[in-house]
C-alpha cells in the first residue's frame, strides 16, 4: 500500500528530477496471468510487448530499456495498474490496484513519455481516492484496518496499549442489554449497572481517543464503523465532533467476527465505499447547478481568470484545445487562441491542460464517474465548477 513515504519519495526523486525520466504506465491486466502463465509457455506478457515497441518508439536508451523491461517481464504484478519512473539513477515503481484518471489505459495498455518527469495521472489518483480507516468493534478486541487504492492493510498495534482484561470487563458489562443503557433489577443491581456504564463510557472513550490519533497518523478522511448496530451508534456518538464528521457509514459485523480476515473487511467496505463517493459527486453536481457554472467554454475561461475554486471534470474526458506555447493561454477554438498568441499556437490534450491550468490558478479538481459523468455531460456540457466570484 502507497503510504506517505512514497508520495514525499515521488515528489522529491521524480516529479523534480533534472534528466530525462522514463514516464511508464501499464495496464498490468492480472485477469490475463490467470488464464495463462506465459513464462512457463514461453511467451512474453502482452504487455511487455507494447511497452517494449513503445520505448523504443520514445528513443529510450538500449540500457535504461532493458532494465525496465527486465523488471516488467519478471515481477510478480497484482495490481491492475503499474506506474514506473526510471532514468540512470532512479528507478521508482507503484502497484496500484485501481484506474488512472485523465488516461485509458485500458484500450492501449501503455502510456510512455520520455522527457519530462509525467506525473500527473498518478498523483491525481492519490489525492482523487479516499484513504478509509475502517474500526471494527467486538466484544473480543477491536481491530483497525486502512483502506486505500482498493488495498487494505491492517494496523497491528492499534488498540495493543488496551488491557486484555478491559476486553472481557467489556463482554461482562453487556449481559443482553444495548450498550449505554442501565438494565433494569433490584437497587444493588441497578447500582452496578450504573458504574459499569460509566466504566463502559470512559472505556469507550479512551478507544476513541485512540482511534482519533490513529486517523491522523494514517491521514484517514473518512471512517467506517463495522459491528453490532448499537455499539457502532454509541461509539460514534463518544467521538469527538471532527471525527464524527468524518464517520461515513456503519457496517454489520461479518461472520467470523474479530477473526474475520483483512480481504473480507475489504469485500465488504469496497461496496459500501463506491456508494459513498458516488453520493459525494451527486451532492456536488447539485451544489453547482444551485451556485456554479458549467460549460466547457465558459469554465475553461473562467479557469484562466482564476474565478474557478473548484473544477468537476469527467474521469476520463475526451477532446483538445489549443495553447498558446509561450503563455499557455487554452481556448477550445484555434482562432481564439491565435488572437492571444498569432502564430505560436499548438494542439493539446484537453484533460491534461484541465489539470494543469486548475494547479496554475490555485483550483481543486474533482473527478466524477459513472451515472455522475454521465450527468455531468447530459446536464452541464461536460465540465463545471464553483466560483469565487
Amino acid at each position: 500500500m502507497i503510504g506517505k513515504e512514497d508520495i514525499e519519495k515521488l515528489h522529491a526523486q521524480i516529479e523534480l528530477h533534472p534528466g530525462p525520466v522514463l514516464s511508464l504506465y501499464v495496464a498490468t491486466n492480472p485477469a490475463d496471468r490467470d488464464v495463462l502463465d506465459y513464462s512457463a509457455a514461453g511467451k512474453h506478457k502482452p504487455f511487455v510487448i507494447r511497452a517494449k515497441d513503445t520505448l523504443k518508439e520514445l528513443g529510450v536508451p538500449a540500457q535504461l530499456r532493458e532494465r525496465v523491461l527486465e523488471r516488467l517481464e519478471h515481477d510478480v504484478i497484482r495490481g491492475r495498474t503499474r506506474a514506473l519512473f526510471a532514468a540512470e539513477d532512479v528507478l521508482q515503481i507503484y502497484d496500484l490496484n485501481v484506474d488512472l484518471p485523465v488516461v485509458d489505459l485500458p484500450r492501449g495498455e501503455v502510456l510512455a513519455r520520455w522527457g519530462e518527469p509525467y506525473v500527473l495521472p498518478l498523483l491525481l489518483a492519490l489525492d482523487e481516492y479516499e484513504r478509509y480507516a475502517v474500526v471494527l468493534l467486538d466484544e473480543e478486541r477491536w481491530r483497525l484496518f486502512e483502506v486505500y487504492l482498493g488495498e487494505v492493510r491492517e494496523v497491528a498495534d492499534a488498540f495493543r496499549a488496551v488491557d486484555p482484561g478491559q476486553w472481557r470487563r467489556l463482554a461482562e458489562a453487556k449481559p443482553g442489554t444495548p450498550v449505554g443503557v442501565a438494565a433494569r433489577g433490584g437497587s444493588g443491581r441497578d447500582m452496578f449497572d450504573r458504574r459499569m456504564l460509566a466504566w463502559t463510557h470512559r472505556f469507550y472513550r479512551q478507544l476513541a481517543a485512540e482511534t482519533g490519533r490513529w486517523l491522523e497518523r494514517l491521514g484517514a478522511g473518512r471512517l467506517i464503523l463495522m459491528g453490532v448496530p448499537e455499539e457502532t451508534r454509541y461509539f460514534e456518538g463518544l467521538l469527538p465532533r471532527p471525527l464524527r464528521e468524518r464517520v461515513a457509514a456503519h457496517l454489520p459485523l461479518p461472520p467470523g467476527g474479530s477473526k474475520v480476515s483483512a480481504a473480507e473487511v475489504l469485500a465488504r467496505v469496497e461496496e459500501a465505499i463506491e456508494e459513498i463517493e458516488r453520493a459525494k459527486e451527486a451532492e456536488l453536481l447539485d451544489r453547482i447547478r444551485e451556485e456554479g457554472i458549467w460549460g466547457t467554454a465558459g469554465v475553461l475561461e473562467a479557469l484562466q481568470e482564476g474565478r474557478v475554486y473548484l473544477l468537476a471534470m469527467p474521469w476520463k474526458p475526451g477532446g483538445a484545445v489549443w495553447r498558446c506555447r509561450e503563455n499557455g493561454y487554452a481556448a477550445l477554438q484555434r482562432e481564439l487562441a491565435e488572437a492571444v498568441c498569432p502564430g505560436d499556437v499548438e494542439q493539446a490534450d484537453l484533460a491534461e491542460t484541465l489539470v494543469e491550468l486548475a494547479a496554475l490558478f490555485g483550483a481543486r479538481v474533482e473527478f466524477v464517474r459513472g451515472d455522475n459523468a454521465d450527468r455531468l455531460e447530459r446536464e452541464f456540457g461536460g465540465l463545471a465548477g464553483l466560483k469565487r466570484w
